[in-house]
């Protein structure tokens, strides 16, 4: 009778679903830089090229191939060693970089919370992995209105021929989030189509985002990229419309081995009624391990009509 009621027990926790294991992820990036842009002064910065976060993640099996998880993010800043609140002081956001919960299973996931948009600014390195020279082309010019956006739900379909098709909408009753959170607009909707082909040494992207309310800015874009093994190239193209105004955003990333490290470059072009401008970078990345990098960086800036700047850094990264 014991033999079978111990026989009953072990059956019975084998079968029961598994617990849910909480992660710590992050990344830690140091640079020292000196540019013209700086006001030619030598300072410590970070997240030039990967953003420093911390953050916890989880993730529970349900049972019948269904899961469960959440992921909490923030932003770190490892000059001073602060949790970086980067919408304005005082807002008391602590996880600016996604609050979410999920669910994934046959049906594809559902995520629902605070986490970016995939619409028509996020087809670029970031998903390409082109140049691996990360942040500094994203911030020149490039418009984002569903990057972690508050009050988000979204649905990702199963893997279709290779491809995947993703819809996402902030709802509007969420979109003031808290005083001086910027990182909100009033019903964003966004659409993106996603895939590979060829065994996936290609990949091609599409999407786009709506701000149904406020000032109504749609992005539109597309991208295609290619791991060909000695190199790893990709190419996107950006187009917003901004309170009645187009800017156009072109960035081409190239990377390939050298003798031990990895020589990257991007090329960068922004059309506006603002102000046109071209953007270069070139680095050298060395890989101390899989989660330690040393990044050397030479960026330059020649707006139309004004003064070109130039940036020079090296970073060392390590993520965890």
């Amino acid at each position: 009778m014991k033999k079978h009621l111990i026989a009953a027990a072990v059956a019975g926790v084998l079968a029961a679903p598994a617990m849910a294991q909480v992660t710590v992820y992050g990344v830690v990036e140091i640079n020292l830089k000196d540019g013209s842009g700086n006001g030619d002064l030598t300072s410590l910065g970070t997240s030039l090229h990967n953003s420093s976060r911390l953050g916890f993640k989880g993730e529970e099996d349900l049972g019948g191939g269904m899961k469960a998880g959440f992921r909490l993010e923030t932003r770190l800043d490892p000059v001073n060693g602060t949790i970086v609140d980067g919408n304005s002081a005082g807002s008391g956001e602590l996880f600016e970089r996604g609050a979410e919960v999920y669910l994934t299973g046959g049906f594809g996931k559902v995520q629902i919370g605070k986490f970016d948009h995939i619409g028509g600014e996020d087809n670029d390195q970031a998903y390409f992995g082109g140049a691996g020279l990360g942040n500094q082309m994203l911030i020149s010019g490039n418009v984002e209105i569903g990057s972690d956006a508050d009050g988000s739900i979204g649905y990702t379909t199963p893997s279709m021929g290779g491809f995947t098709f993703n819809v996402t909408h902030s709802l509007k009753d969420n979109s003031s989030g808290t005083a001086g959170d910027t990182n909100t607009h009033d019903g964003i909707t966004t659409y993106a189509l996603r895939g590979s082909v060829g065994g996936g040494s290609l990949k091609l992207g599409a999407g786009e985002e709506k701000e149904t309310d406020g000032s109504k800015t749609k992005v539109q874009g597309v991208s295609v990229g290619s791991d060909l093994g000695v190199v790893k190239a990709s190419l996107a193209y950006q187009k917003a419309e901004v309170a009645g105004s187009d800017r156009k955003y072109t960035i081409l990333n190239v990377s390939a081995p050298l003798g031990g490290v990895t020589l990257a470059g991007s090329y960068a072009k922004y059309d506006a009624a603002a102000g046109d401008f071209d953007m270069m970078q070139i680095g050298l990345i060395k890989a101390l391990s899989k989660r330690t990098n040393i990044i050397g960086m030479y960026k330059s800036t020649d707006p139309d009509g004004g003064s070109s700047t130039s940036l020079t850094s090296v970073s060392v990264a390590h993520s965890f």
